[in-house]
């Protein structure tokens, strides 16, 4: 496994923050998504914006920390969500969290690229341990493919 050029960055903390999942939004989320209104806990998938809205970093700010742009075909990898219970409509939460691991890898058919994983975490206030905890990653092709 080549750790690559970004490896350095493992380990990267983003600001941080605080999240809110307000009502009016998880209701219109589920009606969206045709989903039964979940509140007065959060719908899952809206703990992965809240995460994101409350790190402190945009989708942007990581793409420019690992040089990737619109023109290098950047695409979501992977994103799994841990729950030790659900998060509530209306509460705030903080969110911590940063980049756990870039590493290179190489294909014949899809070249060389970057897979870089950050992980959020979401606690009550002043609490520990998480309440969820959402990973993604992102995956930055880097060269030629080989013929």
């Amino acid at each position: 496994m080549d750790q690559g050029p970004y490896a350095d960055l493992t380990g990267y903390r983003f600001p941080g923050g605080i999240a809110l999942v307000e009502p009016w939004m998880n209701r219109l989320w589920c009606y969206a998504t045709c989903a039964q209104d979940t509140a007065p806990s959060v719908h899952p998938m809206l703990v992965y914006a809240a995460a994101v809205q409350g790190s402190g970093v945009t989708f942007q700010d990581i793409f420019e920390l690992l040089d990737g742009t619109v023109e290098t075909g950047i695409m979501v990898g992977e994103q799994r969500l841990a729950f030790q219970e659900a998060l509530e409509v209306g509460e705030i939460y903080e969110v911590s969290g940063g980049i756990t691991q870039v590493e290179r890898k190489s294909g014949r058919r899809a070249g060389t690229f970057d897979i870089a994983t950050f992980e959020l975490e979401l606690r009550r206030p002043g609490g520990v341990d998480p309440v969820a905890v959402s990973t993604t990653s992102f995956v930055f092709p880097r060269g030629e493919v080989s013929a």
